[in-house]
């Protein structure tokens, strides 16, 4: 499974054609908009996605491709480093 995330610094509907071309199972693109504000274009290529930011313009984005699946989890604790 490939997986790609991004800092993509804002406006990623504008530039899906560059990060499809990595062909990537799961796109983690960080500063994106939510597709579900955005265009009807940026909107059909999102897909089945996960988003969570505070701003409509800059939160972060799961969007699964080639036939993938992203689900959110409710998860709630502390992550703890044992080394």
């Amino acid at each position: 499974m490939k997986i790609v995330t991004w800092n993509c610094n804002g406006a990623l509907r504008k530039k899906v054609i560059e990060i499809d071309s990595l062909d990537a199972d799961v796109l983690v693109i960080q500063e994106c908009e939510n597709p579900a504000e955005s265009t009807k274009s940026y909107r059909s290529w999102a897909g089945k996605y996960l988003w969570v930011g505070t701003s409509k313009n800059k939160g972060i984005g799961a969007f699964p491709k080639n036939g993938n699946t992203v689900e959110k989890l409710d998860w709630q604790g502390d992550l703890k480093y044992q080394g």
